[in-house]
């Protein structure tokens, strides 16, 4: 009875020593199953707990972002391929601020390596990146993990507008600037 009991309390440590890091490793391989960074955070709440589901969806957007940062220096085809994504999504005119990145990561449906593109472009270095990234992901994993079981039964009539005022609020704390080309500028004051 006493070995039993020893044995099963073996297992148990073992998982909770095991299923953090399998959590963790779900992060770095979502982009390749093509999983929302919400389910996985909101499953982590549920798993975890607020506090624990929270500290490991940080590290696994972060283990996430960095394995990022480096295929796209490895990878100029991936680089490519983001510039024509941020083309065709962003219009190539915006240069979102980090509270930008940080409101568009809260929506479930921009694409989570999108937003980390814009980050690599706009860091002067892996720090900076790091940094960025860190300020970036603490929210969303932790009004994801906050929210979740219920993120899921939220009503859609509460959804809309919540979506609606990020979206409104995103709008109004970009970076307020006129691009001008050379020529355009000098044909106009010419005439």
């Amino acid at each position: 009875m006493a070995v039993e009991l020893i044995s099963q309390l073996q297992v148990k440590e073992s998982y909770v020593l095991v299923a953090p890091i399998l959590f963790i490793l779900v992060h770095l391989l979502r982009p390749i199953l093509f999983v929302p960074v919400l389910m996985v955070c909101v499953t982590g709440g549920m798993l975890f707990g607020f506090l624990a589901g929270s500290i490991y969806s940080i590290i696994g957007l972060m283990v996430s972002s960095i394995s990022f940062y480096f295929l796209i220096k490895l990878l100029p085809m991936l680089e490519k391929h983001c510039k024509k994504i941020e083309e065709k999504w962003l219009k190539n005119q915006i240069n979102l601020n980090t509270f930008q990145i940080m409101i568009l990561r809260m929506l479930p449906f921009v694409h989570f390596h999108l937003l980390s593109f814009c980050i690599y472009k706009k860091s002067t270095n892996f720090a900076c990146y790091l940094r960025t990234t860190l300020i970036s992901v603490i929210p969303v994993a932790i009004i994801y993990t906050l929210l979740g079981q219920s993120i899921q039964t939220v009503s859609i009539y509460y959804a809309i507008p919540i979506v609606a005022f990020m979206l409104l609020l995103t709008y109004l704390v970009r970076r307020k600037q006129a691009i001008i080309k050379w020529q355009q500028f000098f044909s106009e004051t010419a005439t």
